[in-house]
């Protein structure tokens, strides 16, 4: 009898060889590449399906309206993040060279998405994403740099380009939250508290887009007239039924992670914010500093 091996969201059944044999792996949601299809690969040489291109953020201009969405999130919460630094997307490679300039170790083993910067830097970014070309190649990508500089604690913050909307979302609201908590003067935090209120954000935001979905679909439904669907429904207002399903995939990834920083951290403050409220346990962290 042969062995398979199941994904424990998707749950669909893949050979074990898989992990090994060169089978595409999306970046975003960790399906394997099914015969017959065929994923995306970016400049940077990650692979995307095409439900995650579908809706992906591809440069930096596409991504300020996510900014400004992001920080009115902040503000309904009474974290308003006061001042202002670029939001830039970055291919694999310019992420790196950025956290090793900022001199993060990154000890933890994790896939860095995105990061929240300090120092001054100059910063390779995403001015022009790619299109599709023929034969589902992407071409036409263009970088430019820019120096990030601040008087302020942040210089920018950094986030993969060609993630989907949800991700990238998620991802930028918990760069966001360690912006907020540098620019209000909360240093040398215990750095699991610190991660676990950062995902705690960006689990928050996700929550807040698991609603929207509902929201739309009611709408939809008492509304006799249909706009055009598109490629980028979730901007406008339409929720693909992959989206639904990527948004609860998202929120599992932060829910169930094992990993002694995010996924302990998550559950520590997440415990703490159920019982109390986000000004509380943010004054619990600070007294436990360290």
């Amino acid at each position: 009898m042969k062995n398979y091996h199941k994904h424990p969201f998707w749950e669909e059944r893949y050979c074990p060889a898989h992990e090994t044999d060169g089978t595409h792996k999306c970046f975003s949601c960790e399906r394997l590449e099914p015969r017959g299809t065929n994923f995306v690969m970016l400049d940077d040489g990650r692979w995307l399906c095409l439900e995650c291109m579908s809706s992906a953020v591809m440069d930096t201009d596409e991504v300020q309206p996510l900014h400004f969405e992001i920080r009115e999130f902040f503000h309904d919460l009474n974290m308003k993040v006061e001042k202002e630094f670029p939001l830039l997307l970055v291919e694999k490679q310019a992420l790196n060279k950025a956290e090793e300039e900022e001199k993060i170790d990154n000890q933890h083993g994790v896939v860095t998405r995105g990061i929240c910067l300090s120092e001054e830097q100059i910063v390779t970014n995403v001015s022009k994403g790619p299109k599709m070309g023929p034969n589902k190649q992407l071409i036409g990508l263009t970088t430019e740099s820019q120096r990030v500089v601040s008087e302020f604690e942040v210089t920018a913050i950094l986030i993969l380009y060609g993630l989907p909307r949800l991700l990238t979302g998620y991802i930028l609201a918990h760069e966001m939250m360690h912006a907020y908590l540098r620019l209000n003067g909360y240093r040398n935090l215990n750095n699991v508290l610190e991660e676990g209120i950062c995902q705690v954000l960006g689990h928050m935001w996700l929550e807040s887009q698991t609603y929207a979905t509902i929201d739309a679909a009611a709408a939809s439904s008492s509304s006799s007239s249909q706009p055009p669907g598109g490629a980028n429904a979730s901007k406008k207002g339409e929720w693909s039924e992959f989206e639904k399903t990527l948004v609860e995939f998202c929120k599992n990834e932060i829910e169930t992670d094992e990993s002694a920083v995010y996924g302990e951290g998550f559950r520590k403050v997440n415990h703490m914010v159920t019982n109390s409220n986000l000004y509380e346990t943010l004054q619990e962290i600070l007294r436990r500093r360290g």
